[in-house]
């Protein structure tokens, strides 16, 4: 007999939307006026199959009218970082796009102009692999996945703007990246160089580092790969170093965390700057220039030679004559290469040397004898003459045409402006930070708009011509060239410049550079004039909350964080850095079964878990079991679309959110959903007993001392939970931390007899509070309880509009006259804390909030009488403010308030138990 768990995810989801059907009337009180108290499988298929297209249609008029009106609202911009195309949604996707989503709609409450777009990151080399292994073109194999997700984030319930939709592999989309890629080309900032590539000697063409296997060899051919040297292109980012670094500063640190030093590991302390030193060879001038780091431009005019690492790829017989070994045990090798200096003009010896100290990111190096003692010994062996041009007693530089006798600094800087001028170098750079190679021989990408000429060279490519397309491919094989560099008929152009012969370039462009500005088109992606709208960039930018994988925190930040602040210098953004807020989310792992010994993965029903440790059955092998990344070769990949089937979207949702904090890693298991189930009944049977009692008998009035304690403990209640859920929803974003706290509501909620509850002006207010925080998570569910909520002949609460959906109510607040902590931190640590009504906390300056403090004992014992060294204070409106005072004190003093944190951290918890216990009278609760 076939079950449900045999049922593939097409079929058992046509089979329950018949069931659906038939049943949704008998379970919706929205249809029958009638609540069902049990909250079971079917109550939440019924509503979320009624509820689901009511909300898909009710977003998209919501976006379609924000789209159309202007407004004075503030803007709030959640950002997911867009999927990949692959065609199927995975546990992954459905964290980080409900996570996004429950942002987006909870700053919707808050009265905020959301934008909250969706698109795909569609070019790549999977798509191509995909097409290769299927035989189909990528872009009706892309298309289609599109197609697919899209209906698969709809299914989860995402509140996306669908009008703002994009897929970069559109060439509507490309277009505008060509565009960017000439404005960076009329900068300066992109240029070609020869660099080292992966060559499959047997299918002749480059591979990516993924194509390749860990013994080295090709996925395809099997073949070992060979390092080749082929002409790419690049874009100077490292002109752009100094400025990521210091936009770092501009970031919230409080939420990028760990990120703000991972971009720092990988820009590296900007000590220095790159000088490009012409080459020529036997009179002749090379394509391309040498760079050489130096970590002291200043001295540049003593530069006498430059020397090069035995391992540097110009240490060949083509550029190398016959090595000398000198008297001073240097070794140099003089090759037949001349270096012309940057700032002189000046011919200098290229040479390899093994004495040479190199840093471990380079292979080149600047050599001024009269900074080094080694540079010394290399030139005087070789003969040559050399000048000192420092002067250490004045501290200046000395024979450095105009910048002799500034002082160092200065002359550090002016010569890197010059240099910068010049176009020869002098960007502020560490020595490891290298320009970003975005050269791709593969055929899905976006085309590089260059065309070359034999007369003119690299001519970039009309704007008026834009989009270069790329051409229709019926078929890939992942052999030899690639499709670009084979069609003669999109190849072959005239020349933009003479109008002689000229051919296209043929490689695309790194995905990277497609996502390394969506954010930007996502506002304005109709525009057909202009990359976006500088208005609309002015207006939604930055990015006020950019959620995605860790992964992705160095190269993808880095790379968009170079086009923002480059496009800033256009004065088409507003401000450098894209992001202010940024939420990298863990990784959701799966249980793993693996044989002891070989490694090799097993599933759950090849375990015999009955003896004292797992172990295989048949085999009897031991099992050793962990929590991996997702995967199918691991066998413990879940299938969202089968979890939504068996315990509903809210349920999937909800789950995913909570216990865990969104930045860390979440252990997957099914046995999450009990406690996450079993919480979603406690709410509906609030609102079913609250709809029985307002239908009951009245006659017996509950006494007003009753009354009063309940409001008493609910005011109180319902003010905490709400003060904590606002904090964390809307400044921590730590989701979990807010529905603990709801779920804390619901258990202070539930506390209240039913018999008082029609009776409670505070209790209604909290259980409707709680509906309106709980529709950002659980959508449905809470549109559902709103219904019933809102047929109640006798309502409370009349500051909400009850003729609209729960999705379109204001976000409660707390209370003007429920009591807030002013924390007072000496030296950093939390001492003590004040409790004042929030209109008066919220009132306060500093000189009010130090008055404050002062009456509090752990000051006066502190920092009464005592010289301050600073005050600072900050708020934060509806949850605390804060006073730190920085005070001088000694050993004995610094132990006592270590104590004193302690104490207050215990005083601290018990007085938040104290708050949910307050008024908490067993006999009416």
């Amino acid at each position: 007999m076939m079950t449900s768990k045999t049922l593939t995810w097409s079929a058992l989801k046509y089979l329950r939307s018949k069931v659906n059907n038939v049943n949704s009337c008998r379970y919706i009180f929205s249809k029958t006026g009638r609540w069902d108290k049990a909250f079971n499988l079917d109550v939440r298929q019924s509503v979320e199959s009624y509820w689901h297209p009511i909300l898909n249609q009710q977003n998209a008029s919501k976006h379609l009218k924000q789209d159309q009106e202007k407004n004075d609202r503030p803007k709030y911009y959640v950002l997911s970082m867009f999927p990949y195309p692959s065609g199927k949604l995975h546990m992954g996707h459905v964290r980080v796009y409900t996570i996004s989503d429950a942002m987006a709609r909870y700053h919707r409450l808050t009265g905020k102009e959301v934008i909250h777009p969706m698109g795909w990151d569609a070019f790549g080399l999977p798509a191509e692999n995909a097409a290769i292994e299927r035989g189909e073109r990528p872009d009706v194999w892309t298309y289609s996945n599109i197609e697919s997700m899209r209906k698969q984030l709809d299914e989860l319930g995402c509140s996306f703007d669908w009008q703002r939709e994009l897929a970069t592999c559109h060439p509507q989309y490309y277009r505008w990246t060509q565009y960017i890629f000439l404005k960076m080309f009329e900068a300066g900032l992109v240029y070609q160089k020869e660099a080292e590539v992966n060559w499959d000697p047997v299918d002749q063409t480059v591979l990516a580092d993924e194509q390749i296997s860990d013994e080295g060899l090709s996925w395809r051919s099997g073949a070992k790969v060979e390092k080749r040297y082929l002409r790419q292109w690049y874009i100077r980012t490292t002109a752009y170093a100094k400025s990521l670094w210091d936009g770092l500063e501009e970031v919230n640190s409080d939420l990028w965390k760990d990120v703000v030093q991972l971009q720092r590991h990988w820009i590296g302390e900007c000590n220095g700057c790159r000088f490009d030193f012409k080459l020529k060879l036997e009179g002749e001038e090379l394509p391309e220039p040498l760079s050489v780091f130096t970590d002291t431009p200043e001295l540049v005019y003593g530069t006498s030679h430059i020397c090069l690492s035995p391992q540097h790829r110009f240490n060949s017989p083509q550029y190398c004559q016959e090595r000398e070994k000198q008297e001073c045990d240097t070794v140099a090798m003089v090759t037949r290469l001349r270096a012309v200096h940057p700032l002189t003009g000046e011919e200098l010896p290229v040479v390899v040397s093994e004495a040479v100290q190199y840093d471990e990111y380079n292979d080149t190096h600047m050599g001024i004898p009269s900074k080094s003692e080694m540079d010394r010994q290399v030139a005087d062996s070789l003969g040559l003459d050399w000048t000192s041009v420092s002067d250490v007693t004045r501290g200046t530089v000395v024979n450095s045409q105009e910048f002799s006798g500034l002082k160092t600094d200065e002359a550090r800087k002016a010569i890197m402006e010059h240099a910068k001028a010049l176009g020869v170098g002098g960007h502020a750079v560490s020595a490891r930070l290298r320009d970003w190679l975005i050269s791709r021989q593969r055929y899905w990408g976006t085309p590089i708009p260059i065309i070359h000429c034999p007369n003119c060279r690299a001519v970039p490519v009309p704007v008026s011509d834009l989009p270069v397309e790329l051409p229709v491919v019926t078929q890939l094989t992942g052999r030899g060239a690639s499709p670009l560099a084979t069609d003669d008929q999109w190849g072959s152009v005239q020349c933009p410049k003479c109008g002689g012969p000229a051919r296209r370039e043929t490689d695309t462009m790194d995905t990277f550079v497609d996502s390394s500005w969506y954010f930007l088109r996502y506002l304005d992606n109709h525009n057909t004039q202009e990359p976006f709208g500088r208005d609309l960039a002015h207006r939604y930018m930055p990015v006020d909350l950019y959620i995605g994988g860790k992964e992705h925190a160095v190269l993808h930040l880095y790379f968009a964080r170079f086009f923002n602040h480059f496009l800033h210098d256009l004065d088409l953004v507003p401000q450098r850095e894209p992001f202010i807020n940024l939420l990298t989310q863990g990784m959701v792992m799966g249980q793993t079964f693996r044989v002891k010994g070989t490694g090799r993965y097993i599933q759950p029903g090849d375990i015999d878990f009955s003896a004292s440790k797992p172990v295989e059955k048949g085999s009897g092998s031991q099992v050793v079991m962990d929590w991996e990344k997702m995967s199918k070769s691991k066998h413990n990949g879940v299938d969202p679309q089968e979890m939504m089937a068996e315990f509903g979207i809210d349920s999937t949702r909800l789950c995913i959110l909570s216990n865990v904090a969104p930045q860390s890693h979440r252990k997957w298991s099914s046995e999450e959903f009990k406690g996450i189930l079993h919480w979603q009944g406690r709410m509906w049977a609030l609102v079913a007993d609250l709809i029985e009692q307002s239908k009951g008998d009245n006659s017996r009035e509950p006494s007003q001392e009753d009354i009063d304690k309940v409001n008493m403990f609910m005011f109180e209640n319902r003010n905490y939970f709400l003060k904590e859920v606002n904090f964390h929803m809307g400044k921590t974003f730590l989701l979990n931390a807010a529905i603990s706290r709801l779920q804390g509501l619901t258990n202070a909620l539930k506390k209240v007899q039913p018999s008082l509850m029609c009776h409670s002006a505070q209790f209604q207010r909290g259980l409707c509070d709680l509906v309106v925080m709980i529709a950002p998570l659980a959508p449905h569910l809470a549109s559902e309880m709103w219904v019933g909520l809102a047929s109640l002949p006798n309502k409370h609460n009349h500051h909400y509009c009850w003729d609209k959906s729960v999705l379109d109510q204001v976000w409660p607040d707390v209370d003007q006259d429920y009591p807030l902590p002013l924390v007072i931190k000496i030296n950093g640590q939390e001492s003590s804390q004040v409790f004042v009504a929030r209109q008066q906390l919220e009132a306060l300056t500093l000189e009010a909030a130090h008055d404050l403090a002062r009456t509090n004992p752990v000051y006066q014992e502190y920092c009464e009488g005592r010289e301050l060294e600073d005050v600072q204070y900050r708020m934060e409106p509806g949850y605390e403010a804060v006073i730190d005072f920085s005070v001088p004190s000694s050993g004995e003093k610094k132990e006592k308030l270590s104590r004193q944190e302690k104490k207050m951290k215990k005083k601290e918890m018990k007085l938040k138990k104290k708050k949910i216990q307050q008024q908490n009278n067993p006999s009416v609760m």
